[in-house]
């Protein structure tokens, strides 16, 4: 008699959300006023890109990005929102 094997396999997506309870906020060059920041892995995840991408859109001054006196690369929200609102229109 052979015996049968039953086997599941259940996948699942993980994510961690980080939650600060006072925003950084920066000066943004470009906007020219004290704007919320954030970190480039969190700007990655809302734009839903990879770093070069991120890279690109700096490049081209799409997002506006800031560092600071320790190296930190901080993504102005006003310009990450805004890019995020034009892709969705385009896409």
């Amino acid at each position: 008699m052979k015996k049968r094997l039953k086997m599941k396999v259940t996948t699942f997506r993980q994510q961690t959300v980080v939650s600060v309870s006072e925003p950084l906020r920066l000066s943004c060059p470009i906007c020219e006023r004290d704007v919320e920041a954030f970190t480039a892995r969190q700007a990655i995840g809302i734009l839903e890109v990879s770093l070069e991408a991120l890279d690109r859109l700096i490049g081209a001054g799409q997002v506006h990005a800031m560092r600071t006196i320790t190296g930190s690369l901080w993504v102005c929200r006003d310009s990450l929102f805004e890019n995020k609102l034009i892709s969705a229109r385009s896409g």
